[in-house]
């Protein structure tokens, strides 16, 4: 069991995107997992800083990340993927 939850959304959400970015088949279920990662990650880092939200991901932070071509459970809607 890990000692560190935060720690583990985030190694999960890595495994994830290098998934995603290998060409894995199953995008549909990897954008689920990483929408699922991405809650609970922002679940315990609110309860970790003791806040009920975050402010809106429109930010520096979102914009940044698609800048760097970072996979995101929000940018994962927009990818193509056979039905």
């Amino acid at each position: 069991m890990d000692s560190d939850p935060i720690e583990r959304c985030k190694r999960e959400i890595v495994a994830i995107e290098a998934e995603i970015l290998a060409g894995n088949p199953d995008l549909q279920g990897l954008c689920l997992a990483l929408s699922d990662w991405s809650a609970e990650l922002r679940i315990l880092e609110e309860e970790a800083h003791g806040q009920k939200e975050f402010p809106p991901h429109e930010d520096s932070e979102q914009a940044g990340e698609a800048r760097r071509g970072v996979i995101t459970a929000a940018s994962c809607g927009s990818l193509d993927y056979p039905h």
